[in-house]
């Protein structure tokens, strides 16, 4: 008997009956396409993830085409058009389809044409995109597997909060290159059995790379540190025991939540963010989530996204403000100093110590930067055409010494703009210098050789000696507030500024005070002898257009 005799005779309501029954045994989409007909049935499964007319339908092509990725389609028409003409009797395609929330799902669609004379094609459509349930390594539930769990947990609705515990190999890629990756994979498993001997009933997972979880039936945040650290105590004994021939550490998040509450994207996002604090705060230790710490992480996400997209049109929110220098003598304005500011709509006028570290952060900091001293050298040429010899001091970021060519950027720009370069300063912070290196050497030696000046700035606050200040060829030293504000109040610090102004003036230095705010602080400090003040006294940081009008007519007397 003929297939299509077959067919007619079963009837589709009895095929698909089958389908269901089968299609209830597997997490595969079964399907039959009666080629002639044009009508096709699949898994109820499939029409709810996919945006199908139904379960089964005819002008199978035209609603096929709508879930097919676009770029796939031609590809699937010419095997389906082979099947019609009996070139083939097998189909088998890996190609895209697009679900109903728009994202792509590869696809493995594997089928036949049952019996020969037959136009109905029989076969399953696999999710090949989706992770494994379980995994081969550890004998661990895949993550798959948690989704699973945590949404029929979640739609039971038995359990009304619980736990995850997250759990992540702080520098297991240097274990897999330097050991090899069979002690990277004994690792995993040494891992995996200490989670399943602390999790009692609890369920455990092993998730991508080199991270575990644990889903636990109760909120109970304590008590997951608790399994976190005899876990981590398990390793340490087994390490001692091996003769330490290999280190690593393990760090953990750690996530109270609501089934109600959270979905499981959700609960995936909190702990991701769980273990990275705690890999932030040192590793080899736990973090327990916080919602406010996770807003305001979001909140530098969003930030940092704006900044990118100031850079990327013409560094629009982005403004240079400017705070005058005065000279300690004359208590006349002797040049500025070039300060980064950045608004927006939503956040408005944000601190420079939020968004600066963002920018060092995501590398936006070196575009920026550029941006930044090109504009001050252009400003301050303009100023010299009423103050000769107006100087510019401006701030330059380790990152932007490190990971790009700014040598060349600076000294490019002072050429362009046809300024002098004694009367441009680069100022650097105390603590960068820590991480002193070749490319720091290299910019201070062309900065020198080409007159460029070269401050520390907020000295006082880092680690430095004043041993290496005369190797650096330092020309300024700036002295913090959190310096001078001591200094006005109590004797010891009082003499001790006098004593660094006395060094640096005897190796050739200048001596700037900041943070200068009462006419008080000032009559005190300059009896220690600086060169330069700065601070609110004089003025605060403005723009171009008020720090003309407050400071260069004032001190100046520029009409």
């Amino acid at each position: 008997m003929e297939q299509r005799e077959l067919f007619n005779i079963a009837g589709r309501e009895e095929f698909e009956y089958i389908m269901r029954v089968f299609g209830a045994c597997t997490d595969d989409y079964l399907f039959f396409f009666d080629l002639d007909e044009n009508y096709y049935s699949i898994s109820e499964r499939a029409a709810e993830r996919f945006d199908l007319p139904s379960n089964h339908f005819y002008n199978a092509g035209e609603a096929i085409r709508k879930i097919v990725h676009p770029e796939d389609f031609e590809g699937l028409k010419r095997d389906i058009q082979e099947l019609r003409e009996g070139k083939k009797t097998q189909h088998n395609l890996e190609y895209r389809w697009v679900d109903r929330q728009g994202k792509t799902v590869w696809i493995s669609c594997r089928g036949v044409i049952a019996t020969e004379g037959s136009r109905v094609l029989i076969g399953r459509v696999t999710e090949i995109g989706s992770k494994r349930k379980a995994d081969n390594i550890t004998g661990l539930y895949a993550e798959r597997r948690l989704q699973y769990d945590y949404q029929n947990i979640q739609s039971e609705g038995i359990y009304k909060r619980g736990t995850l515990l997250r759990i992540g190999i702080d520098n297991f890629k240097e274990v897999n290159e330097r050991y090899g990756m069979d002690v990277g994979d004994d690792i995993l498993r040494l891992i995996a059995r200490c989670l399943e001997k602390v999790s009692g009933a609890n369920r455990c997972y092993r998730l991508s790379g080199d991270e575990f979880a644990v889903l636990m039936m109760e909120d109970d945040v304590q008590k997951a540190r608790k399994m976190y650290h005899k876990v981590r105590i398990m390793i340490e004994q087994d390490r001692r025991a091996e003769g330490y021939q290999n280190f690593y550490t393990i760090s953990a998040g750690v996530v109270g939540f609501s089934y109600r509450e959270l979905e499981f994207e959700q609960l995936c996002n909190f702990s991701e963010f769980s273990l990275g604090e705690a890999k932030k705060n040192g590793k080899n230790c736990s973090y327990v989530f916080s919602q406010e710490d996770y807003d305001s992480y979001m909140k530098s996400i969003d930030i940092q996204e704006k900044l990118r997209h100031a850079v990327n049109h013409g560094f629009e929110g982005f403004e240079v403000y400017y705070q005058p220098i005065v000279s300690a003598k004359t208590e006349r304005i002797v040049g500025a100093e070039a300060l980064l500011r950045f608004s927006c709509e939503e956040y408005g006028m944000l601190s420079p110590g939020v968004f600066i570290p963002i920018l060092e952060e995501s590398g936006l900091i070196i575009p920026v930067g550029e941006w930044v001293y090109q504009t001050a050298i252009q400003q301050s040429l303009q100023w010299q055409k009423l103050i000769p010899e107006f100087r510019i001091n401006i701030n330059l970021s380790f990152i932007q010494i490190r990971k790009s060519d700014v040598v060349s950027g600076i000294m490019s720009s002072i050429e362009k703009a046809g300024i002098d370069p004694c009367t441009v300063l680069f100022e650097f912070t105390e603590s960068g210098l820590i991480s002193y290196d070749d490319s720091v050497q290299e910019l201070l030696d062309v900065l020198n050789e080409n007159q460029v000046k070269i401050a520390l700035d907020d000295f006082g606050t880092g680690y430095s000696s004043l041993a290496y200040l005369q190797n650096l060829r330092v020309n300024l030293l700036k002295l913090d507030r959190s310096f001078t504000s001591k200094a006005v109040r109590n004797d010891f610090d009082y003499s001790l500024v006098g004593y660094i102004v006395e060094m640096a003036h005897s190796i050739g230095m200048t001596v700037c005070f900041e943070g200068i705010e009462t006419r008080e602080e000032l009559e005190k400090l300059l009896k220690l002898h600086p060169d330069y003040i700065q601070g609110f006294y004089y003025g605060r940081p403005v723009n171009k257009e008020n720090f003309y009008e407050q400071n260069l007519t004032k001190y100046n007397k520029v009409s």
